[in-house]
């Protein structure tokens, strides 16, 4: 009987044992189990190599819906955000340049520097602020948490009370996954296995996000499903012509599911109980 990371339910079923990857029927959550010394290795290369085409087209569209989000909840008041998990520190740059009253924090396992913003190397987990925060961002991390529940836990522990959190993960309920998911089962797999590579180890849907964070002490206030710039898409190295049409069929794929709310990412939006 294996439990659920998110619900912690034993109602889980093994989905494809190739990746040893699990599905909880309770929460909707789907999750790898692999030990810690065979998940993807987190250095420069992650950046420049594996994940190149990511970090070289930040996720602007995003960066700007979020940001006009945050002005509505906080105003010009002179607040103090973190940024989880901020990689080469896009947002907080982008944050950066539209308002200079906010007091900008990011932690990565990298090295980062700016003038604006105050960067700390190490890990969020084993780090004492010596602050609390009013808003708290993390995007495109908490699918590479093994242990979900200390993760928002300790965003909950660094957050004012009342204070915001912007998550933002894959959406499992995407167009995408259950296309990938239909053509795994008659033998096809390479959109699943790359969906289901061992880069990520917590697939979220909505619900076991929402699970997730509600069973962690907060509200939550809003929703979005969206995708990402199609310049960030990778696609498996081949000759330019097989590369152009996947991400063609990629594009296809986005440009349909997001009216429809099906698309690759999920953002939402959750405040901490309590005043």
């Amino acid at each position: 009987m294996i439990q659920c990371p998110i619900c912690h339910k034993t109602k889980t079923n093994l989905q494809e044992n190739r990746l040893n990857l699990y599905r909880c029927n309770n929460c909707s959550h789907t999750f790898t189990i692999i030990p810690k010394e065979k998940q993807e290795h987190y250095g420069d290369d992650y950046f420049l190599k594996t994940h190149k085409n990511w970090f070289e087209n930040p996720n602007y569209p995003l960066f700007e819906f979020i940001y006009s989000e945050l002005s509505k909840l906080v105003s010009n008041k002179k607040i103090k955000i973190l940024d989880v998990g901020c990689g080469k520190g896009d947002f907080l740059k982008y944050i950066a340049t539209k308002n200079s009253t906010y007091k900008l924090f990011g932690i990565d396992l990298i090295d980062n520097q700016h003038p604006s913003i105050y960067f700390i190397k190490g890990d969020f987990l084993e780090e004492k602020f010596e602050t609390k925060f009013d808003v708290i961002f993390s995007f495109m991390v908490v699918e590479h948490i093994d242990k979900p529940h200390l993760f928002i836990q300790k965003i909950n522990n660094s957050l004012q009370p009342g204070g915001f959190v912007f998550i933002s993960t894959i959406n499992n309920d995407s167009f995408m996954h259950r296309i990938a998911r239909m053509l795994n089962k008659v033998g096809i797999h390479t959109a699943h296995d790359r969906l289901y590579s061992h880069h990520h180890i917590q697939h979220y849907t909505n619900k076991s996000l929402r699970t997730l964070m509600v069973m962690n002490g907060f509200d939550i206030l809003w929703e979005k499903k969206h995708n990402y710039p199609i310049k960030a898409v990778d696609v498996p190295e081949s000759n330019f012509l097989i590369e152009k049409m996947n991400k063609f069929l990629v594009w296809l794929i986005f440009l349909a599911s997001e009216p429809f709310g099906y698309g690759m990412l999920q953002t939402i939006l959750c405040r901490r109980k309590g005043q």
